[in-house]
């Protein structure tokens, strides 16, 4: 729901904000609840450190947990853009903040659990599973 190309009426941009300069795709929204803004940011922090110039392709929700998916560096049409040890440990990160987000409710912050009752899969808190739609929180 992109306003203009690069910038949304979505709260998470406000905070997400340092992410963006990764994004393969500049217009790309997030799509993760308020809850995991701050854990998507040290997700971001994190891989920054280790990857400076990493690429992100996209931050969402997936099965219940935060996927924040991306390469090591750029991608490259010849596919020698970085190395399998490079890539296992690009894993290594975002690997944990997937493993905190399943304890993290992704509506509000507070601790969370699997909640299946819904057709999408959610990580919430006995609150905010009462509140949130059928449909997700968007």
């Amino acid at each position: 729901m992109a306003t203009t190309a690069g910038h949304s009426k979505w709260a998470s941009d406000a905070v997400l904000e340092p992410l963006r300069r990764h994004l393969r795709d500049p217009s790309a929204e997030f799509w993760i609840g308020p809850g995991w803004y701050r854990l998507a940011l040290r997700c971001h922090e994190a891989v920054a450190v280790e990857f400076p110039d990493y690429e992100l392709l996209a931050v969402k929700q997936k099965w219940a947990a935060l996927a924040f998916q991306a390469n090591p560096h750029p991608w490259t049409p010849n596919g020698t853009a970085w190395t399998r040890a490079e890539s296992t440990r690009l894993h290594a990160v975002t690997g944990e903040f997937d493993r905190i987000s399943r304890t993290v409710c992704e509506s509000c912050g507070r601790p969370g659990t699997l909640r299946g009752m819904r057709r999408l899969h959610l990580t919430l808190c006995d609150a905010c599973e009462t509140t949130v739609p059928a449909g997700g929180l968007r």
